[in-house]
């Protein structure tokens, strides 16, 4: 599944480049006019698929994933300590507790 994303992402990044190569002489100069405005819109559409099949196909998604994964293993990890650690010192707080009333 993994490679077929990969393949899609790449054949639609490189039709999106063959569209911005082949359309960017033909489109409208940039202009203060309705023109202008589609051409900066359509560039802007362009550069908007590209940039995210490339995102994809870098890897930027994967990559935050493994830091969110091991950023919340390590916080886990410290709550578990923090927790043993906080009742075991509570429990033996209620046993000394205990023991100093009955000896006095």
């Amino acid at each position: 599944m993994k490679r077929k994303q990969t393949t899609r992402s790449f054949v639609y990044m490189t039709i999106g480049l063959a569209l911005l190569f082949f359309a960017l002489p033909r489109v409208p100069q940039v202009t203060w006019s309705l023109d202008g405005a589609f051409t900066v819109t359509w560039l802007a559409f362009a550069m908007l698929i590209i940039s995210s099949n490339l995102y994809y196909l870098i890897g930027v998604d994967k990559e935050k994933q493994d830091r969110k994964k091991q950023r919340n293993e390590w916080l886990e990890r410290g709550l578990r300590e923090f927790k043993r650690g906080y009742f075991s010192e509570a429990k033996r707080e209620m046993r000394q507790k205990k023991q100093r009333r009955f000896m006095s």
